[in-house]
């Protein structure tokens, strides 16, 4: 049961963030399975010291593929400890509102970034009471 149903309809899935050892090894398993036209270009993050790409699974969802660069990147602790489901992403319209409106329910925010792989546009990721990690995308 949703107990605030008015964070539910304002926030759209964009995708599930996925840690990957090497993007490119992962992309020719995901170019079998969803056509390679559907894998996106290579993003380098240098604020999260990572690569990112996209691959389209559904009309408006995506697997994020993830993959660290260098062992100071945080996801790099998590491909050691075998964890590779790392993060929810969803898109919404205005970012700072929702994240106010998430720390009210407990979420816990870092620190916002600018990603290159959503041209330029303001992100941040935020823990939910149950410790799940979620990525906010501003539209």
């Amino acid at each position: 049961m949703i107990a605030n149903n008015s964070i539910q309809n304002k926030i759209e899935f964009h995708h599930v963030g996925l840690v990957v050892e090497s993007i490119e090894t992962s992309c020719i398993h995901y170019a079998t399975l969803f056509g390679k036209e559907n894998i996106s270009e290579v993003f380098k993050i240098e604020s999260q010291l990572v690569n990112v790409c996209f691959v389209k699974i559904g009309h408006h969802s995506f697997l994020e593929l993830v993959e660290p660069i260098g062992d100071d990147s945080q996801v790099a602790k998590l491909l050691k400890k075998r964890v590779t489901y790392y993060h929810v992403g969803y898109k919404v319209d205005d970012i700072v509102s929702k994240v106010n409106e998430l720390e009210a329910l407990d979420y816990k925010a870092m620190a916002y970034f600018d990603s290159k792989a959503f041209n330029g546009k303001r992100c941040i990721f935020l823990f939910s009471p149950e410790a799940h990690l979620i990525e906010l995308i501003e539209k």
